[in-house]
């Protein structure tokens, strides 16, 4: 247990850091580092998060780290520092990634503007998840400047390309196919209020239906000769999916959530005004619950559309799975005392509907906490901000893991 001396000492450290902290951050969200991929067109050569990693790099380099960039090239770089003993076999890593979504094109306030308000630091990613990347890095300065002995071994890991879809093998893949494998994990994703012991799965998936072209003012389409339309077509592929329901089983880590089938989120066909379309692409989203996977929801889609006389394909864009973590494990146990300790209330515990590359490590053995980090709100959307009070705290709560977990 860390002692009430120590766990002062490290609150005092975190607080004459923060105005620190807090710059460091608002560089962090002017620096810009929208990914607008999906896991089928993520390009290796783009340099979406290059200027992030710079900074979150020199950060390290400049309080006394040595952290190293690991990617595979230069423009898709991995920040990664392992502190303390470095044959220790116990070890802890904080996963979080640099990119973000891309701005709203309707706000007219800088989403880079990182300003400060009522105790709020606004801008695009401040919540998701430039403050909990600024929290990792002052956790280990605070305990540094404090001069604890860590024994075991901490990696915090900031990765690229989260945001195309949690399952890029550019950010927390790349990491673990190098050896980068820790006994626990936590994943810094937004919310105090709860720790994420769940996550739920996902697939998406592009269905495309198939025609015939003919231009509209040929005879043959007009006696009904030659010619089908593909959006026609797709429309009742539409109709006949909606309500699909997913069996599943009940979670005790996922009260009162289900599979969620959503079809169409996108769509588009046709070439022209005076052509019969031949071709029609709608592409779906699909949350899931744990025991469900892809070839069960094709097999459920095609068991839909067998019956319409339509020609079509489905191609698979992504899967992860759902996946828990069990509350009895280390990682979950510590980090629910300390998180008390701080906030002076246990946070609960249950499963979250976004995804994170946390089911990468669960794949591995590796114990993760799914989400836990500062309070904020519009997420995803305009006017995302971070209180910088709970940032505060959190930080602290972070460094007291680290403590329990590999001091």
């Amino acid at each position: 247990m860390i002692s009430k001396a120590v766990g002062k000492s490290i609150a005092k450290q975190v607080e004459k850091n923060f105005a620190d902290q807090t710059k460091f951050l608002t560089k962090l969200i002017r620096a810009k580092s929208p990914n607008a991929h999906t896991p089928q067109d993520s390009k290796v050569d783009d340099p979406i998060e290059q200027e992030v990693a710079e900074l979150i790099h020199s950060e390290l380099v400049e309080n006394g780290f040595f952290p190293k960039k690991v990617g595979v090239n230069k423009k898709r770089q991995n920040v990664l520092l392992e502190w303390g003993n470095k044959r220790a076999r116990n070890s802890l890593m904080l996963n979080g990634h640099m990119d973000t979504i891309p701005p709203d094109v309707s706000d007219v306030i800088s989403p880079y503007s990182g300003s400060v308000r009522g105790g709020k630091l606004y801008g695009l990613g401040a919540l998701d998840m430039k403050g909990s990347l600024s929290a990792y890095v002052y956790a280990v300065r605070a305990l540094k400047e404090v001069g604890v002995n860590i024994t075991g071994k901490v990696y915090l890991a900031f990765v690229v390309d989260e945001e195309s879809g949690a399952c890029s093998q550019y950010g927390t893949q790349y990491l673990l196919e190098q050896g980068i494998v820790p006994k626990a994990c936590i994943i810094g994703e937004h919310g105090s209020d709860v720790i994420r012991i769940g996550q739920r799965g996902g697939y998406r998936f592009k269905l495309t239906t198939k025609g015939e072209s003919v231009h509209t003012g040929m005879s043959a389409w007009e006696k009904g000769e030659k010619g089908r339309n593909a959006i026609v077509d797709m429309s009742r592929v539409i109709k006949a999916l909606q309500g699909l329901e997913i069996p599943h089983k009940t979670s005790k880590v996922f009260v009162g959530r289900k599979p969620m089938f959503t079809f169409p989120t996108k769509i588009n066909g046709g070439i022209a005004l005076n052509v019969v379309p031949e071709k029609c692409e709608a592409y779906g989203d699909v949350r899931l619950m744990p025991g469900n996977s892809d070839n069960q929801v094709k097999m459920l889609i095609v068991e839909r559309l067998q019956k319409l006389d339509i020609k079509y394909e489905i191609d698979d864009l992504m899967f992860v799975p759902a996946v828990e973590v069990d509350p009895r494990e280390k990682v979950v146990e510590i980090l629910s005392e300390q998180a008390e300790m701080v906030l002076g209330v246990k946070p609960s515990q249950k499963g979250a509907g976004p995804g994170t590359d946390g089911w990468m490590l669960t794949k591995r053995g590796v114990p993760t906490v799914y989400g836990f980090g500062p309070t904020g709100s519009e997420v995803h959307g305009r006017g995302e901000w971070v209180g910088l009070e709970s940032l505060k705290k959190v930080t602290e709560i972070y460094a007291r893991v680290i403590l329990e977990m590999v001091g």
